[in-house]
């Protein structure tokens, strides 16, 4: 008589291997944050930059977590850099307003895999590397399925006086929306350069306080990924939704299953 939990192995790995092990690779980065000095550099310099000291996931991973091919993609010195551009809606802006997010991925056993990630300046000055430092750190914690994934962060020792001005913001990411007619917001919609696709969704979304000047709450969707940073709550919450055309919660939930057994 065969042991279910066998039959199950069997056809986990079956599944596994025709989606290239990438739930495998995603926790085996989660775990490479749990020890975030170790396998990780931030370095701060006309943006943001994660350096992956010990790379993992692969240029095919990034695609199919992101749901959209990279607006640009090109080898530069046997490395493979995707970039992924949110530029605004309906508004040229020669670049000046774009959202930028740059992926190198180093040449190794005849695979691409994630070097490095770059936040361009106008991103990095909207949301301040305290903040995203703290998103990236605080994925170790997160011990709920990678379906539906949903992050909370303490911000409440976020220095708010680090947070752009309204006006700076509009310095930032330029005028914005004239639909907005909410005084006490600003709306930005963007879209990926080089795609039409309407569920290729880029948004901002930034709410002031009392005096209207200062930043209350930010709402930024790219693709699959929603932050919201509420200021006054001293809270960020992170929502992923990155396995809509591929795994079920389920088969997440049997992998992390079996992970866990050893």
């Amino acid at each position: 008589m065969h042991c279910p939990y066998r039959i199950v192995l069997v056809l986990l790995s079956a599944a596994l291997i025709l989606n290239g092990c990438i739930l495998e690779r995603i926790f085996r980065v989660k775990d490479q944050l749990c020890d975030f000095d170790k396998y990780f550099q931030i370095e701060i310099s006309e943006g943001f930059r994660v350096i992956l000291l010990e790379p993992v996931m692969l240029d095919k991973d990034i695609t199919r977590l992101a749901g959209a091919e990279p607006s640009e993609k090109k080898i530069i010195n046997d490395e493979l850099v995707m970039t992924y551009i949110a530029e605004r809606k309906g508004a040229p802006s020669h670049g000046q307003y774009d959202l930028p997010i740059e992926l190198r991925f180093i040449h190794i056993d005849d695979e691409y895999r994630l070097k490095e990630g770059y936040l361009g300046k106008n991103l990095t000055d909207m949301l301040t590397e305290e903040l995203l430092t703290q998103i990236i750190q605080s994925v170790c914690e997160s011990q709920k399925s990678l379906v539906k994934q949903q992050i909370t962060i303490d911000i409440r020792a976020l220095d708010r006086t680090l947070l752009p001005t309204r006006s700076e913001i509009t310095g930032i990411l330029g005028p914005p929306n004239p639909t907005s007619g909410i005084k006490p917001a600003q709306l930005y919609d963007y879209q990926l350069k080089n795609h039409y696709d309407a569920d290729k969704v880029i948004a901002v979304k930034i709410e002031f306080d009392g005096s209207g000047n200062r930043i209350q709450r930010i709402k930024v969707k790219y693709l699959g990924y929603n932050l919201e940073a509420d200021l006054a709550k001293g809270e960020a919450v992170l929502r992923v939704d990155i396995f809509d055309l591929g795994e079920t919660r389920n088969e997440v939930q049997q992998f992390k299953s079996l992970r866990d057994r050893g």
